[in-house]
């Protein structure tokens, strides 16, 4: 049983553009660069490797609605005996964040390794800075040394963090990276995704709707998820419906129907039943 099936075509079959981008996460120990990347909302998946020094983070963005952007971040531990491997780690990557603390001289001394690092590793790519616990008084660096810093070694910008902000700054941290992968693309709606495999209601909806009823054949999952999580208008109402549907679906215990099929078509299954060429 399908809900309202020509409006569920516009969010399965409409193609979607995805981008996986690999993001390198730098700073000295006590940089900030934890408190920072921690606090947006548990969209990060952790898989820390302390064999070698690294731990690997997922962000996933929505921009225009419906084109997904999957940043895999390598945040680099700080620890002298995993350096000599960090260059190699840089190669590949689209840009590079890099923590420093703005009460802390030090940490932001130490941004010329970090910076010479992603050079020798990854070439001219785009380098940010992130300046954190600017909330703090003791501020040890300015801001026209930081910009002397910009320009010295061509980096691209700065933005100022704080552990007690809301998730503004980040947003746009991202929101940045992807203006900079094409700077004509018209970016009139982004967000970050809420970390999906903590959303109850996201796994339930998964459950019901991620095999096609007839073909039995797996959906899209980056389709679904855009249904889901998408703030566009036509998305919700799609996703309401297919909520209230599943909720019926969890009601219902009328004998004679048990042996009915709930669920979305996948592409092949809609296009033969409407005929759609």
């Amino acid at each position: 049983m399908v809900p309202n099936a020509h409006n569920l075509n516009v969010g399965l079959i409409e193609m979607l553009k995805s981008y996986k981008l690999k993001l390198m996460l730098l700073g000295s120990s006590g940089s900030g660069k934890s408190s920072f990347i921690n606090g947006i909302n548990n969209n990060f998946i952790y898989g820390n490797n302390d064999n070698i020094g690294i731990a690997f983070r997922l962000v996933e963005c929505y921009a225009n609605e419906n084109d997904i952007y999957k940043f895999l971040l390598w945040d680099l531990k700080d620890r002298p005996r995993f350096h000599f491997m960090f260059k190699d780690f840089c190669r590949g990557a689209y840009a590079g964040l890099l923590c420093f603390d703005l009460s802390d001289r030090n940490s932001f001394i130490a941004l010329n390794y970090w910076i010479n690092l992603l050079r020798e590793g990854s070439g001219n790519i785009p380098i940010i800075l992130i300046g954190t616990k600017k909330d703090l008084e003791n501020r040890e660096v300015q801001d026209q040394e930081i910009l002397d810093l910009i320009q010295e070694k061509n980096l691209d910008t700065i933005f100022f963090s704080s552990i007690y902000e809301e998730n503004d700054t980040k947003k746009e941290i991202f929101r940045y990276i992807v203006q900079k992968l094409d700077p004509n693309y018209d970016l009139s709606n982004f967000s970050i995704i809420p970390r999906e495999l903590e959303d109850e209601e996201f796994k339930n909806f998964l459950d019901v709707f991620s095999i096609c009823p007839i073909c039995k054949s797996k959906l899209h999952y980056n389709a679904l998820k855009t249904i889901f999580f998408s703030k566009n208008v036509d998305s919700i109402k799609i996703k309401d419906q297919l909520l209230n549907l599943l909720e019926e679906i969890t009601n219902y215990e009328v004998p004679q129907y048990k042996n009915v099929k709930f669920g979305i078509p996948c592409c092949k299954c809609f296009s033969q039943i409407f005929e759609i060429e």
